[in-house]
């Protein structure tokens, strides 16, 4: 009998234990620079010109429509470019990844001096989890800000703490938590969580 009691005091606590492994975050916190992500040329929406993993580009080598068309940045954030290999885009801006692109023509012996352009037709979509009314993933737009992304996913709700956010960056594991006293830049593939607020 007393074991049995003993069972049943023992089990809740396993089972909070359990259920607050599963809540926690997996990634660590660190307070976040609200310079690093202004409204402007300055702050977040100029990074978002960067290409990136996942993104979908548009690449014109003018005078070859074969090399011309439509490609995708794999996981190691570069394209392959047919006869030439993989050429790495990731982190560059279009006009940077246009001349990587031509440099290594010109290397492969394909061109002398070949004329190429750049275009990014998709971003990668944004998440909003926590205490928004419809969390979830949402195509990305330039020029994005978070008052923005929050009225995209519904608003917040009435448990929402609208004071603070925490962003992930697609390419960090940590979170950075600011403070909201204005409004700030969202990037292509941020994870924002919106926590919730304590009385």
């Amino acid at each position: 009998m007393k074991s049995a009691l003993v069972f049943l005091r023992v089990v809740p606590l396993l089972l909070a234990a359990a259920l607050a492994a599963c809540t926690s975050p997996i990634t660590n916190v660190a307070a976040g620079n609200p310079a690093s992500r202004a409204i402007g040329p300055s702050g977040g929406a100029e990074a978002a010109t960067e290409i990136a993993v996942g993104d979908r580009l548009r690449i014109a080598v003018f005078g070859d429509d074969k090399m011309s068309g439509e490609y995708n940045v794999g996981e190691s954030g570069a394209i392959t470019v047919p006869l030439a290999g993989p050429v790495s885009v990731a982190g560059r801006t279009p006009e940077d990844a246009a001349k990587a692109i031509a440099s290594v023509l010109v290397t492969a012996g394909l061109f002398r001096d070949p004329k190429i352009t750049v275009e990014i037709l998709t971003l990668r979509p944004f998440y909003i989890l926590g205490e928004v009314n419809r969390p979830g993933e949402y195509p990305y737009r330039p020029g994005l800000s978070l008052f923005a992304a929050v009225a995209t996913a519904g608003g917040y709700t009435y448990r929402a703490d609208s004071g603070s956010v925490f962003i992930r960056k697609a390419t960090e594991k940590t979170e950075r938590k600011f403070d909201i006293n204005s409004d700030i830049a969202i990037m292509p593939g941020d994870v924002i969580r919106i926590p919730e607020r304590y009385f």
